[in-house]
């Protein structure tokens, strides 16, 4: 199992060559580029064509240090803005652009989150929000099968209510949608601070996921919270979740998406704990 974080925990601090360069320095082999996160930006907003060119800078930049962009996040904003046909559009151009950036950037997963037409935490026509989930996939999986075939992750939400959200929800839809798409494309992403959150454990999701389980974000929080804590900064039994990974033969990336508090200053102390989060991912990954 490899150990990846979120890239925004180095490269937002330290920028793109020298984020890469403490990353391998630390010991990481993975990462999940988030940039995709948000549409607004400058990078996300480039023509096809800077947007390729620059993402394949990314790529080059990162494998000459010794980085893997293995897992990318999709398109998310909050509150949902799912509501009208328009709004769903305008999301699945944004998803569509986002696949096409994991093929330039070599990223084999792609993480998503369902779109929510009645709102994040609403039980409302669970059918209909499941079925118009399934219509924006398929097409969604189209895109991928044009660009090398990038498996889809579902992931687990912060939002108890969501009728696509606990691990068993989110399971019998993956297989709906290999089955609808005639492929084998979609996965599940095991969200662990999403998990405590909602109150039901990260290991037991792991183990009710089983070979579905594609991707990880891994953090910590106190039930309370989203909190995006680093693990043993919240109430999340490690050694079970650890145990679960191993049981399911998980053997892919152990993904973070946490990071060491942006009020460290750059220097010795930071870089301890920068360096101390990446063993407790081989101690989760019972590596070390």
């Amino acid at each position: 199992m490899k150990i990846g974080i979120a890239s925004g925990a180095y490269m937002h601090r330290y920028g793109l060559e020298k984020g890469a360069e403490k990353m391998v320095a630390h010991g990481y082999e993975c990462l999940d580029f988030s940039n995709f996160s948000n549409t607004e930006t400058d990078f996300f907003k480039l023509p096809e064509a800077e947007f390729e060119k620059e993402l394949v800078r990314y790529r080059k930049v990162l494998n000459e240090a010794g980085l893997i962009a293995n897992q990318a996040h999709s398109p998310w904003r909050h509150p949902a803005q799912d509501f009208t046909p328009e709004q769903r559009a305008e999301r699945l151009e944004a998803f569509k652009k986002s696949i096409r950036g994991c093929a330039y950037l070599g990223v084999t997963d792609f993480v998503m989150h369902c779109i929510m037409p009645f709102g994040t935490n609403s039980a409302e026509h669970p059918e209909l929000m499941r079925d118009m989930n399934a219509e924006f996939m398929a097409a969604l999986a189209d895109e991928s099968k044009k660009y090398g075939n990038i498996r889809i992750n579902i992931e687990n939400l912060p939002f108890p209510t969501l009728p696509l959200n606990h691990p068993d929800q989110i399971v019998a839809h993956v297989k709906r949608m290999n089955k609808e798409v005639s492929g084998d494309l979609f996965r599940v992403c095991i969200d662990t601070g999403h998990c405590n959150y909602c109150k039901y454990s990260p290991a037991e999701s792991v183990r009710l996921v089983g070979d579905l389980l594609g991707t990880l974000h891994v953090h910590d929080n106190d039930s309370t919270r989203d909190a995006h804590a680093t693990p043993g900064n919240g109430n999340i039994d490690w050694d079970d979740f650890s145990n679960a990974l191993q049981e399911v033969g998980f053997d892919k990336v152990l993904s973070f998406e946490t990071h060491v508090s942006k009020d460290i200053p750059n220097g010795e102390e930071r870089d301890s704990l920068e360096r101390e989060l990446f063993r407790t991912g081989l101690k989760i990954a019972k590596r070390i």
